[in-house]
């Protein structure tokens, strides 16, 4: 204010007008910043798949739900993007976003708003936030029994009779395993005609990241949740589009390189008690029938390349993504 009383003093009626005229500027500027922060209110359904602020470390515990703990991240975060890009300065603004909706309650729009974050260019500190509040939010909104209003993904559900839950499943695109760990029904075969379920429309698809030995699951583009995988020796895990063409539990063990078939059951059988089978689609894994992800008898082989190729997670994890992924309706995507 000083400044400005002595140029009036001195008459310099030009330098006032320069004041004036930055100061307009300046106003200017921050009503396009709020103007990025009021951005589209959904992400859009056309996007492409994409490669959840927490009180938790980065590898800290989960606290319920039915997934398993496990990281957000791998401990090979990418390289900071440019803070000064306007992409991402558009993505913080669309994390601000995201923070103020889930303040206000509105979880819908929040996953909305960090979804098109963490597709955009965030920093990695960001990004690891917007991952962590998806993932609790696909907890909230996904995988609970509750259907949160305005929720384009879910709704409830009154069994009819003559309904049974596979039937269910399928005109939604899930699995009825699915639906029964959703609405905590113990028995797929017994569901009780009136009864209200919580429904989600699928499918689910995942991806899995190479370089950082992670597999992320979305609902259709969202990102929902995620896990940490071990996969094949020496780059042995094709990179590529494919498509869920199989779903086995307790699978028998026929090894790709000859030797001794290892029965369902068998402790020393290295599939686990889940077998995903995988179509090649696209890329590298274009015409490949003879990769899966599965579980693991050797636990410690997950964040590390020691498979023959397949994609191995811990037993508890893949029990979850076996119940996510649909034989012919899901696919997996398998990037650096």
């Amino acid at each position: 204010m000083a400044r400005r009383r002595r140029r009036r003093k001195s008459g310099g009626l030009g330098r006032y007008v320069v004041v004036l005229s930055l100061f307009g500027l300046g106003f200017v500027y921050r009503e396009a910043l709020l103007g990025l922060v009021t951005s589209p209110d959904v992400a859009s359904e056309s996007s492409p798949l994409p490669v959840l602020t927490t009180e938790r470390p980065e590898n800290g515990p989960l606290d319920g739900g039915p997934h398993a703990d496990v990281p957000e991240r791998a401990t090979n975060p990418i390289a900071s993007p440019d803070d000064n890009t306007g992409e991402t300065i558009h993505a913080k603004s669309l994390l601000s976003s995201g923070r103020r909706a889930l303040g206000s309650g509105d979880l819908v729009l929040a996953r909305a708003h960090f979804s098109e974050a963490l597709n955009a260019s965030l920093p990695p500190q960001e990004e690891i936030e917007a991952r962590a509040e998806l993932r609790k939010l696909g907890r909230e909104t996904i995988f609970s029994p509750t259907v949160t209003k305005d929720d384009p993904y879910s709704e409830y559900y009154t069994i009819q009779p003559g309904d049974s839950l596979q039937k269910i499943a399928k005109e939604y695109e899930v699995t009825a395993e699915f639906l029964a760990r959703v609405n905590n029904i113990p028995n797929i075969n017994q569901i009780r005609a009136g009864r209200r379920l919580k429904v989600v429309r699928g499918p689910f698809h995942a991806r899995v990241t190479k370089g950082e030995h992670t597999l992320d699951i979305f609902c259709h583009n969202t990102f929902v949740d995620h896990f940490p995988v071990g996969l094949g020796a020496e780059d042995g895990t094709p990179l590529g589009k494919w498509k869920v063409k199989t779903k086995l539990k307790n699978p028998t063990y026929y090894p790709p390189r000859g030797g001794m078939i290892v029965a369902a059951g068998d402790p020393d059988n290295p599939l686990g008690e889940r077998w995903i089978g995988l179509e090649g689609l696209e890329g590298d894994a274009l015409g490949a029938t003879r990769y899966g992800i599965h579980g693991t008898i050797e636990p410690d082989s997950i964040g590390k390349d020691a498979s023959m190729g397949c994609v191995r997670m811990h037993n508890e994890d893949v029990e979850v993504v076996f119940d996510l992924l649909i034989a012919g309706k899901s696919f997996v995507e398998i990037v650096e």
